[in-house]
């Protein structure tokens, strides 16, 4: 019978230890809680200043076969790539008013 790890390299298995140190320096107890609501003061950062108003229209019921969240730019070339390899039917969701994701927002707490 075969461990489990006995074909795996021990410079993985250090490589995998030192990640999962670096991650526990990372996690802290108070969770999500560590974030601030974008209200108040942060508020105008949840909002997009450039779209108006959301247009009214009836909901889609087609069918597509791959799915991407996010418009931004890697959504944006991995729907370009999907639909090189022959795939048609592709959807790209984005909750902004356009795409582009950094590159339409712009816009980081604190450093503008």
């Amino acid at each position: 019978m075969t461990t489990p790890h006995a074909s795996v390299p021990e410079e993985l298995i250090a490589l995998r230890q030192r990640y999962r140190l670096e991650r526990e320096r990372r996690v802290r107890p108070d969770g999500a809680g560590q974030y601030r609501n974008t209200e108040a003061e942060f508020g105008y950062y949840a909002a997009d200043p450039y779209a108006g108003e959301p247009a009214e229209r009836a909901p889609l019921h087609d069918t597509v076969d791959v799915a991407v969240v996010g418009g931004g730019f890697g959504g944006i070339l991995a729907g370009a790539r999907i639909r090189q390899q022959g795939v048609r039917r592709v959807r790209i969701v984005e909750k902004g008013g356009d795409f582009g994701g950094t590159w339409y927002w712009n816009r980081y707490p604190g450093i503008h």
